[in-house]
């Protein structure tokens, strides 16, 4: 089954996520990104954290969502491509 196309609700299933929430250790696992990355589409706005407790997750429908904006830009954002320097390991060290 391929991704939606049409403008309407994405169904979270059309990208193989079958429950309604995951962690963040799951959410970095099925997006095949690291967790600096992950907060880093947080803090663009692009991903929504629920806290439940101490536990963050991410509901399914964001993470469709977010993957759908990928699909169609391959970036997540415009800011997506922009990297701080402040962030970037020196390969020196």
């Amino acid at each position: 089954m391929g991704a939606p196309t049409g403008t309407g609700p994405i169904d979270p299933r059309a990208f193989g996520l079958v429950k309604a929430a995951y962690a963040v250790k799951e959410t970095i696992e099925l997006l095949s990104i690291g967790r600096t990355s992950l907060y880093a589409a947080v803090k663009r706005g692009e991903l929504h954290p629920v806290k439940f407790g101490k536990k963050t997750l991410f509901y399914a429908c964001d993470l469709a969502a977010f993957l759908m904006r990928l699909s169609q830009t391959g970036q997540p954002s415009e800011d997506a491509s922009r990297v701080d320097a402040r962030h970037v390991a020196d390969p020196t060290s």
